[in-house]
């Protein structure tokens, strides 16, 4: 049975899986696993499948970087001598840090609206299954 959205959404948050709510789905912070330890489906689901988690993460810097930019101009306009290598050092610092903090969990963010969107195929539910009776989890 398919998880409702809200609930999808909250698993792929929590960089579990959107589809079974299973978690320990990376190796380690950078590298995911190819499918669900827990219920075996595949996560790249087709080529270029991750373009939608790259945006997310993107997104999530850009808006970072558009509130810093606004609280230097908020500086800025209340004192003149606001340093501006110190701001573009910040966020460029704060743009790396922030890109590989949420690197993960834009995967499975992405994972859970793309489950949502597109659900799984009988095909690749059977995929799945015997993926699962092959290495014994099921």
């Amino acid at each position: 049975m398919r998880p409702p959205f809200g609930t999808m959404l909250k698993r792929g948050f929590l960089r579990h899986c959107p589809n079974c709510g299973g978690g320990h789905l990376f190796v380690h912070w950078l590298r995911m696993r190819e499918r669900c330890p827990t219920c075996g489906i595949k996560f790249e689901r087709e080529e270029g499948f991750f373009l939608g988690a790259f945006l997310i993460n993107f997104g999530i810097g850009e808006g970072l970087i558009a509130l810093l930019l606004f609280g230097y101009i908020i500086l800025l306009s209340a004192n003149k001598d606001v340093s501006i290598p110190a701001f573009i050092a910040a966020g460029i610092g704060m743009s790396i840090a922030a890109t590989l903090f949420f690197y993960p969990f834009s995967k499975t963010i992405w994972s859970a609206l793309d489950l949502a969107m597109k659900p799984l195929e009988d095909k690749e539910l059977t995929d799945a299954m015997e993926h699962r009776l092959k290495h014994g989890d099921g």
